[in-house]
């Protein structure tokens, strides 16, 4: 029986119950997530690299998109679950968003076309799988 005479050592066994109990609920297991494939590539505009772009792949079957974020050469790799995992297989409208360094206070203005940054205006549209990993995003106006 529980003494409540000592609330310390209540709150404590209190604390504890509700750990053992949450551990044990939600969160699934990786059997329970779908397959990736492990997705790097490189984006550029009008020839050259576009870097620190913010990558989307959005899966047209409605399932979770996977992001990136190239480097300086304009590499960038996916994840969708866990760094560098890859994204879903199959169909992906992709958006890639990358604004040019402005002083503060100034508005940010968008390094690429606008057409690129939502899913709904994008003409990318990329297919994902085993057999192609290496992606190349060439933007233009």
């Amino acid at each position: 029986m529980l003494n409540t005479k000592n609330p310390a050592r209540a709150g404590i066994l209190f604390s504890l119950a509700l750990c053992l109990w949450c551990s044990g609920c939600g969160g699934g297991t990786d059997e329970d997530l779908p397959e990736t494939v492990a997705v790097r590539g490189v984006v550029t505009y009008q020839g050259k690299p576009v870097t620190d772009a913010s990558i989307m792949f959005y899966p047209l079957q409605g399932r979770k998109p996977a992001t990136g974020r190239s480097d300086t050469t304009g590499k960038f790799t996916l994840r969708t679950f866990e760094k560098d995992d890859g994204a879903i297989p199959g169909e992906h409208q992709v958006t890639v968003n990358a604004y040019e360094s402005t002083p503060e206070g100034v508005s940010m203005k968008s390094a690429i076309p606008i057409k690129y940054s939502s899913p709904t205006t994008t003409p990318l549209k990329i297919t994902v799988s085993e057999s192609n990993p290496e992606i190349k995003l060439e933007l233009s106006d």
